[in-house]
């Protein structure tokens, strides 16, 4: 039998190194889990800590932003080992202060929106026999979160994943012409941003069509305390209590180690185990 193989993409602080942990405890050296890291000072420096604590760990370069990257980096896990089991897609770009929408938005979409469809593509030919292919979203990325006249362009049974990807540049296009607003998008680029991430993830696995038993879902892990959201505590998230990256990892750990011959959930939102509706309908 073949080493399990597990890919932690965006994974050098918050939910993503936690979930790297967590899984290589969970393996308990039977499996190798890499994370992955747009500088390599951060990329080695997290591996060498948790190897230093006994676990199986490496690292490998990815940004997301990357055209070429997903692609460079599935061909690598192939050279190395064939296939994976396990591919979480936990990379993002975070809103930035001091940046216009319109530039916020066209970094976010070509990376959060088009990076995940690309890792998609990348991984989903890569992926072994009852593999799981995850892509850490948020519950934000319902279509309840976007006026109604938006949510066909969401549609995840009548459009593909190009379509959808398409859509995204539409909203960028309509932030650069001045005309979002009017066209009912909202004022923080992070909502459309997550709809369509979870969107195109829940159209992909459709196209997939759970091929040899894997299985293809986005996940909310929940308000956590990252470096991320800890700026937004007390405006976004006033009032709200977060989890800690720890306790955030534990449901993903659940959701990546379904075992084999698990039919459901598949092309689903998932949060604390539980399926989040999407809102769309055939």
């Amino acid at each position: 039998m073949a080493e399990r193989i597990a890919l932690i993409a965006g994974a050098t602080r918050g939910i993503g190194l936690a979930l790297v942990e967590a899984l290589a405890r969970e393996w308990a050296g039977e499996g190798m889990v890499y994370l992955t890291a747009r500088r390599a000072a951060d990329g080695e420096a997290e591996a060498r800590r948790l190897t230093g604590l006994g676990l199986r760990v490496g690292w490998l370069e990815f940004d997301l932003a990357d055209p070429g990257g997903a692609a460079r980096l599935a061909g690598e896990l192939r050279r190395r080992h064939g296939g994976v089991d396990i591919a979480v897609q936990n990379g993002a770009y975070a809103p930035k202060d001091g940046v216009s929408t319109a530039a916020e938005a066209e970094t976010m979409i070509a990376a959060n929106n088009h990076g995940t469809l690309r890792f998609l593509r990348a991984f989903a030919p890569l992926m072994r026999d009852d593999g799981r292919l995850i892509v850490v979203a948020s519950g934000m990325g319902r279509l309840a979160n976007l006026p109604a006249p938006l949510h066909e362009r969401f549609n995840t049974f009548r459009h593909s994943p190009s379509d959808i990807d398409l859509a995204m540049d539409g909203y960028v296009a309509a932030l650069r012409a001045g005309t979002a607003a009017a066209e009912g998008w909202p004022d923080w680029v992070n909502i459309p941003s997550k709809v369509g991430q979870v969107a195109v993830t829940r159209a992909f696995a459709r196209q997939f069509a759970a091929d040899r038993g894997v299985l293809i879902n986005a996940a909310c892990p929940g308000l956590t305390l990252t470096e991320a959201t800890a700026g937004l505590m007390d405006t976004v998230f006033k009032g709200r209590s977060a989890q800690t990256p720890a306790q955030a990892a534990a449901d993903l750990l659940w959701l990546a180690t379904l075992p084999k011959g698990t039919a459901a959930p598949y092309g689903e939102l998932v949060q604390h185990r539980v399926v989040l509706p999407f809102g769309d309908a055939p």
